[in-house]
């Protein structure tokens, strides 16, 4: 008969035994030891109106700044994947969210898409990111300058366009988004309904948080420094309808109808990781 292991971690199916994962190995030990991950990400920041974004904001938060930084990241050499990669595609907010004892500034991610279910289902289960399936491709050269474009069911809904070789609209803009003071972290909203007919009551539902910052673990490897070069890009739209994305077409439809005032500028980077990065903590207030 099976039983649950004291202390181990576990997801779906759960009668096989405990799991593996970005916080687990396959003989229990954490992967950080193994060594880094790489990271190539290229960054899209543009300025929108604030009173659009709120309307997809959860109780309790406020936009801090009115910018959607846009992050389109290759993962490669990951120790929990045994070396293999994925692609993700983040968009997040910069806000303030105010719980029943907490005041944190950070940002919110709005979405994020990735091209593989290990990373989804266990970021979801465990992590509370919302995170969905979509095609991703990997950064293509054309002549006039860098691309990424995703998809779903054969449906191509949003465009990247990275120009390296110029300079942002507005270098010290950029840099004040993506190297905020303020910002302790990324905070998203867990969600998962009761098994129960109507699907409309939650299991759980609360806000969590990855730091921003977090103690390296005195036995990790050191890392390199951050290769970052600064550029211009834009970004294109495909608006789907039902029948092009049924399950995803309201997600697109919303963050395709945030006003893009003005493009600031772009960043590309590349980086090693620690998974130990990944640290949740629940904030006080659940949101109705």
């Amino acid at each position: 008969m099976f039983r649950f292991e004291e202390d181990g971690m576990y997801q779906m199916p759960v009668h096989f035994g405990p799991c593996c994962g970005p916080r687990r190995g396959p003989d229990g030990e954490r992967l950080y030891k193994k060594g880094s991950q790489e990271s190539t990400q290229h960054m899209l920041v543009y300025e929108t109106d604030a009173k659009a974004v709120s309307r997809y904001l959860p109780e309790g938060f406020s936009v801090r700044m009115p910018y959607i930084i846009i992050t389109h990241k290759m993962h490669r050499n990951l120790p929990w994947l045994a070396g293999h990669g994925y692609n993700v595609t983040t968009f997040n907010v910069p806000v303030t969210y105010c719980g029943t004892n907490d005041e944190i500034k950070g940002q919110y991610q709005l979405a994020i898409w990735e091209n593989h279910a290990d990373p989804i289902i266990c970021g979801r289960e465990q992590l509370g990111y919302s995170k969905i399936y979509a095609d991703i491709t990997d950064i293509y050269e054309e002549e006039d300058g860098t691309y990424a474009a995703l998809s779903s069911w054969n449906f191509e809904f949003l465009k990247l366009h990275f120009k390296m070789d110029e300079k942002p609209d507005d270098l010290s803009e950029m840099q004040k988004v993506l190297f905020d003071e303020e910002n302790e972290g990324i905070m998203h909203y867990k969600y998962i309904p009761h098994s129960e007919a109507g699907f409309n009551k939650a299991d759980v539902q609360y806000v969590t948080i990855t730091p921003k910052t977090f103690p390296a673990p005195e036995d990790a490897k050191p890392l390199p420094q951050p290769e970052r070069v600064w550029g211009n890009a834009s970004l294109e739209w495909w608006i789907p309808e039902w029948k092009d994305m049924p399950t995803q077409y309201h997600i697109v439809q919303g963050l395709a109808s945030l006003p893009i005032l003005r493009v600031v500028g772009a960043s590309k980077v590349h980086l090693c990781i620690i998974m130990m990065f990944i640290i949740k903590r629940l904030l006080s207030k659940k949101v109705k």
